[in-house]
């Protein structure tokens, strides 16, 4: 990906360890649109129905071929070219080589033609084999590196996990609290580069 602020003591080289990164991430109906088709036949009506996903949330985790661990979450929209990342996620870059940790909740991301393989007829969660994204994020810099082993959970106060239905989720290494993102960094660092994976057994669904 490259330098992290054009600082080469912050460099970490970013391309994704195929080996290790068993899938490029999952992909979750943010948005959908239905579109409704109506055929006249004897002597009855009948209507079908096809619903088109357009918006993702989309949550990956990708270790580098240096260690590092990237866990980020953004929002694919198959009708605009780039998107933000989640403003309550965000992501979290820590370990490896680099070994030290940069969070935010703030950055874009850039897709091409085709950028992200998602099938918009799915209607839950789907397992993602393949993505080009461009990303741009601004982090907090804080020496030394966190847990990388990270899921994600629903949240109500953004401190908790909980079982229930929730608008909002959090990071989490142990799935019962919220991995908080720091505000006690030493400086803000901005990420800039492409990540390209490729997760070649991902079946599609």
């Amino acid at each position: 990906m490259g330098t992290l602020n054009n600082d080469p003591a912050l460099y970490f080289l970013g391309e994704i360890d195929s080996s290790v990164t068993t899938s490029c991430g999952t992909a979750s109906p943010a948005t959908t649109t239905a579109t409704t088709q109506t055929g006249q036949t004897t002597p009855t009506q009948t209507t079908s129905s096809t619903t088109t996903n357009t918006r993702f949330s989309v949550f990956s985790q990708l270790v580098m071929k240096t260690k590092e661990t990237l866990n980020i979450r953004f929002i694919y929209d198959v009708t605009q070219t780039q998107g933000r990342i989640d403003p309550q996620q965000g992501f979290i870059l820590s370990g490896g080589l680099f070994g030290n940790t940069v969070s935010g909740t703030q950055g874009t991301v850039k897709w091409f033609n085709q950028g992200v393989n998602v099938d918009q007829s799915i209607s839950g969660q789907q397992t993602l084999s393949f993505f080009n994204i461009e990303v741009n994020l601004l982090g907090t810099y804080t020496p030394g590196a966190s847990s990388t082993n990270l899921n994600s959970c629903n949240t109500l106060d953004g401190v908790n996990c909980t079982s229930g239905q929730s608008a909002t989720q959090c990071f989490t290494s142990d799935n019962r609290t919220c991995l908080v993102q720091s505000s006690s960094g030493t400086a803000s660092v901005n990420i800039q580069g492409k990540l390209n994976c490729n997760a070649p057994n991902i079946v599609p669904q």
